[in-house]
């Protein structure tokens, strides 16, 4: 008698524990989280910090591999607008650059001189 039970297997795609039936359903799917999570930390529901841009970063690195380097047509546009917020959001991080902020305010402090 075997007192494990066993769970059936789902089919589909599997990501974050969540499991999708089509590429298109998970694709679809995280460009909407990642669309999401801008949002947020763009209307300060969130903050902009390494681990909420971890969030944005960690799901287009996922899609990346689906993609295989190349994404498909009809998603290329949202995918590389959606990579252009991460970078925008870095730059605009209070950790992020601060070697060549503090170089700029050394230059602006010197031409005001």
């Amino acid at each position: 008698m075997n007192l494990l039970k066993e769970e059936p297997l789902q089919k589909g795609l599997l990501y974050d524990g969540r499991y999708f039936q089509s590429h298109q359903e998970m694709i679809e799917t995280l460009l909407h989280e990642i669309n999401k999570q801008i949002i947020r930390i763009d209307m300060g529901d969130l903050q902009n910090r390494l681990d909420h841009r971890n969030y944005i970063r960690f799901r287009l690195v996922h899609l990346q591999h689906v993609f295989n380097n190349i994404p498909p047509q009809q998603y290329r546009s949202t995918y590389n607008s959606l990579w252009s917020h991460l970078y925008r959001l870095e730059h605009l991080s209070t950790g992020h650059g601060a070697y060549l902020r503090g170089l700029l305010e050394k230059l602006l402090a010197a031409a005001s001189k």
